[in-house]
């Protein structure tokens, strides 16, 4: 009993002197790359040294990445055991194992297997080479079924664990999916567009509206509704914006395109409740929309063609999430 007492007192002693590097500004994880597996393209990088994290591409949930990291242990602590640890949303997809140890001296335990999510090995001083390839969860950023919200999510890929369950440093990077992807690039698109709506003569009323549709496209992005906030900024596509020199956009066009903004507003809000609940009530909101929308075409129809029918899409689009 004597000699179980110390035994655990040197353990608690060797681990209040080990130095958690990580949580006094000097990581152990000195410097990590992001790769696609299957094209090789440096999708980011980052370095201790500037704390930079230079990006050239989205991670992609669903795609399958070789992160590669250099660690730095500075020095040995007898009967110390370090330990990497993979996150639960990497999966094997092209190869049998999730880890390739690029430093042969690095000090593994015997019973280092590369197909776990995890592994020790000794804390002895060295800079060890590491890759971990494996494929992102193709559902971390999609969030429900009949209507799904797709959200970036913050994902932990690798964390280094020191004695007494303590976190030394990590690896975390930001994931979207497709979808969202499609939203950015769309947006930056509109968003270059306003830009030059407002170097030239457009109308202010155009602009105005234009605005107001950015605004709530983001809005709905940030709830998870991507699909909405694709479609309203696909709904501000036009041939020709309207001058302050030509016909009044404000009478032809601001009225009715306000009542849309209105009720796409109203969907947006319905569509991000009703992934919560799927009460009778919330389906008889959703079709009085679907009576507006009908109305605001009929009315649509006769100043513009086009508008009409891009308004026609998203109702049938809300009919279909109203049937599921």
């Amino acid at each position: 009993m004597k000699k179980a007492c110390v035994t655990m007192l040197f353990i608690i002693l060797i681990s209040a002197c080990i130095p958690v590097w990580g949580q006094n500004g000097i990581s152990w994880i000195e410097e990590y790359t992001l790769e696609d597996y299957q094209t090789g393209q440096l999708v980011l990088s980052w370095n201790a040294g500037d704390q930079q994290l230079l990006q050239n591409a989205p991670v992609l949930a669903g795609d399958e990445y070789n992160l590669n990291f250099r660690l730095n242990v500075r020095q040995t602590v007898d009967n110390a055991v370090l330990e990497l640890r993979l996150s639960e949303e990497i999966e094997k997809q092209s190869e049998e194992v999730f880890w390739e140890i690029g430093t042969v001296e690095l000090p593994v335990t015997p019973d280092f297997n590369p197909a776990q999510r995890s592994f020790r090995f000794n804390h002895i001083e060295g800079v060890y080479e590491i890759n971990v390839i494996g494929r992102i969860d193709r559902n971390l950023t999609r969030v429900g079924d009949s209507i799904v919200l797709h959200k970036p999510v913050n994902l932990t890929v690798v964390e280094l664990w020191g004695p007494a369950q303590t976190l030394y440093d990590n690896i975390t990077i930001t994931v979207i999916d497709e979808k969202i992807d499609d939203y950015r690039f769309l947006l930056r698109q509109k968003e270059a567009q306003l830009e030059q709506y407002r170097a030239t003569n457009v109308d202010p009323a155009f602009i105005q509206l234009s605005e107001n549709f950015l605004e709530l496209a983001k809005q709905q992005a940030e709830n998870g509704l991507v699909d909405t906030a694709i479609n309203l900024l696909e709904t501000m596509e036009v041939e020709s914006p309207p001058t302050q020199t030509g016909p009044s956009f404000q009478e032809q066009y601001f009225l009715p395109v306000t009542g849309a903004l209105l009720i796409l507003s109203i969907i947006g809000i319905v569509l991000f409740v009703r992934t919560r609940s799927r009460l009778g009530f919330k389906t008889m909101i959703v079709e009085d929309q679907i009576r507006e929308m009908e109305a605001l075409q009929a009315r649509a129809q006769r100043i513009d063609r086009n508008l009409a029918n891009r308004l026609e899409e998203i109702n049938d689009r809300l009919k279909e999430a109203e049937r599921a």
